[in-house]
């Protein structure tokens, strides 16, 4: 396993002109993340969440697979790629697993177009493997995302929190690696659906319960 760090990456960035001075790459081996299985259909008593595209830092929002060295260094591995941008890999992660595992919600994305009852915005903080104990040892896959829940009705914020995981590769390979990063990533996707489901649950039995006392 190959890796390019950030540094190389910028300067190919900064490179101008009509003659391509490198040599051709060889076409890089794409990976995905696994999808969990839609729950069912739709339902008018669900409530609708709009997944926003995350924010992510501009240096992990490519479909590059990103590594920590344990210099400190951001880095990619050479010759492998996501099979979309990490922001589009985690958002579609986020609505499939709303979709798979909490049956009282439904989720949409902004280009679907439809009314929605509320909105999830993301940050992604860390999607890396970390080489934390030197570069020859398996590294941890680190996923952290913020997350923030708002009503649209009055555009009030219900909530605001951190969530991630952590997943240990079993061997210093590529293939290895994208297994953590697998699990890591449905851990931290599973988490944010339930964390969601859970404050639109309490949110909406506040509104209940206001309304009742009017």
């Amino acid at each position: 396993m190959t890796v390019r760090t950030l540094t190389v990456s910028l300067l190919a960035m900064l490179a101008t002109g009509c003659v391509n001075l490198l040599p051709e790459t060889v076409p890089a081996a794409i990976y995905r993340l696994s999808a969990p299985e839609p729950s069912g259909g739709f339902s008018t008593e669900q409530s609708v969440v709009r997944i926003q595209m995350p924010l992510t830092p501009r240096a992990l929002s490519s479909d590059d697979i990103a590594i920590s060295m344990s210099r400190g260094e951001l880095a990619f591995i050479e010759g492998s790629k996501w099979i979309a941008p990490v922001p589009r890999l985690v958002q579609d992660l986020v609505v499939e697993s709303i979709d798979a595992f909490e049956p009282d919600l439904a989720a949409a994305r902004p280009e679907d177009g439809v009314l929605v009852d509320y909105e999830l915005n993301t940050e992604i903080r860390a999607f890396e493997a970390v080489y934390r104990d030197g570069d020859e040892v398996a590294p941890t896959v680190v996923i952290r995302v913020r997350v923030r829940l708002v009503r649209l009705d009055g555009r009030r914020l219900v909530a605001v929190d951190a969530i991630g995981s952590q997943a240990r590769a079993n061997e210093n390979r590529i293939g290895s690696i994208v297994a953590a990063y697998d699990a890591a990533a449905q851990e931290t996707a599973s988490e944010i659906a339930s964390w969601a489901a859970d404050q639109i649950a309490a949110d909406q039995a506040s509104l209940a319960q206001a309304a009742a006392s009017d």
